[in-house]
């Protein structure tokens, strides 16, 4: 079970490279269950989060990684979402 804690880490970080990671403009939100738990990360916060849960999910078994969702914002996303 702890393999696949870990690889589901792994699974999200693949994914997220499959986005231009190097945009300052980008903020992120983690989501856990559909209920934002963490807004306007940097991609530093982001990953430092991102580990934190890991390790806590090692020790509590909570939250678990199916659970996790991540919002990535880039600029124009944040313009378009203060505009409605």
């Amino acid at each position: 079970m702890k393999f696949g804690a870990t690889l589901a880490c792994a699974l999200d970080t693949k994914k997220q490279g499959l986005f231009d990671m190097t945009n300052d403009n980008e903020t992120y939100n983690i989501l856990c269950k559909g209920r934002r738990i963490y807004t306007g990360l940097t991609e530093e916060e982001y990953f430092n989060v991102m580990e934190d849960l890991s390790i806590e999910f090692y020790q509590t078994g909570s939250p678990r990684p199916e659970d996790i969702e991540t919002e990535i914002l880039t600029e124009s996303k944040l313009w378009q979402k203060a505009d409605h």
